[in-house]
C-alpha cells in the first residue's frame, strides 16, 4: 500500500491507454484549476529529470533498455525522482499537482512481461494519489487518434499489445482499490468537452476537503452536455 499524501497540495492522475486523452483532458483540467483559483501544476510520465530522459529515448526507439524488468525499475526510479525533485515540494507548498500518468501506467504497461505484484513492491514508496481518473477507450479508437502521427512510440506499434494493456489495467485498478485507492473509470469516447465535465466533478470531489468552498464555474463545462455538481463534504 502507497502512503497517503501528507501535504496541502492534491495529486491527480489522468490514465489511459494511447490515444485516450490523457494529455489533453490533463491540460484541460489544469486550465479549470487554474480559472478558480487553486495554485496547480502539470507533470508528466516519464519525467524531464535524467532517468525520463533515458525512458524518452527508450519508448522513442533511439535507446533500448535490456529487457521488461530494466525498464519497470527505471520507470520506478524516475518515478521516485520525479516526485522528491519535482512532485512533493510543489504539493508542500500547497500546488495542486495534475499528472499526465503515474504508477498505474507501470502496473498496466509493465505488466506485459512482469509480475504485478513485483511492479507493485518497486513502486510503493510513491505517494498515494488523491485521485485517479482512467479514460476508458476501445483499444481500436485509441489506435485511431494516434495513427496519423508521423512516428509511432514504442508501445503503440501493436495492437494485439495495446489491447492486453487495456485489460492489465483492468486487473491493476481492481487490485489499487482492494486497498483503498480512489480510482475513477469514466467513458472516454465522448467530446473533449463532456469528458472535462466530468473530470471537473470528480476533481472537486477530491478537493473539497482542501477547499470546502470550491465552486464551479459555467465555463468549466459550456458547451457539454453534462452539468456537473460539487458533492457536499
Amino acid at each position: 500500500m502507497n502512503p497517503e499524501n501528507p501535504h496541502p497540495g492534491a495529486l491527480i492522475v489522468i490514465e489511459g491507454i494511447d490515444g485516450s486523452g490523457s494529455t489533453t483532458q490533463s491540460d484541460m483540467l489544469l486550465q479549470w484549476l487554474q480559472r478558480v483559483g487553486i495554485p496547480s501544476t502539470f507533470t508528466r510520465e516519464p519525467s524531464k529529470g535524467p532517468i525520463g530522459g533515458v525512458l524518452r529515448l527508450h519508448i522513442g526507439k533511439r535507446l533500448e533498455l535490456a529487457g521488461p524488468p530494466a525498464e519497470a525499475l527505471a520507470f520506478a526510479a524516475d518515478r521516485m525522482d520525479h516526485l522528491n525533485s519535482e512532485i512533493a515540494p510543489a504539493l508542500a507548498r500547497g500546488i495542486t499537482v495534475v499528472a499526465d500518468r503515474y504508477y498505474l501506467s507501470s502496473l498496466a504497461y509493465q505488466a506485459l512481461a512482469c509480475d504485478l505484484g513485483w511492479l507493485r513492491e518497486i513502486n510503493r514508496f510513491a505517494l498515494r494519489p488523491d485521485l485517479t481518473v482512467l479514460l476508458s477507450v476501445p483499444v481500436d479508437v485509441g489506435v485511431a487518434r494516434f495513427s496519423s502521427r508521423p512516428t509511432r512510440e514504442r508501445f503503440e506499434e501493436n495492437r494485439g499489445e495495446l489491447a492486453r494493456i487495456a485489460e492489465m489495467y483492468d486487473a491493476a485498478i481492481a487490485r489499487l482499490r482492494e486497498e483503498g485507492e480512489d480510482v475513477r473509470v469514466i467513458d472516454g469516447t465522448r467530446s473533449p468537452s463532456d469528458v472535462h465535465a466530468e473530470v471537473v466533478r470528480l476533481a472537486a470531489g477530491a478537493l473539497q476537503p482542501r477547499y470546502p468552498g470550491l465552486s464551479i464555474p459555467q465555463d468549466a463545462y459550456e458547451g457539454s452536455s453534462v452539468r456537473p455538481t460539487v458533492p457536499t463534504a
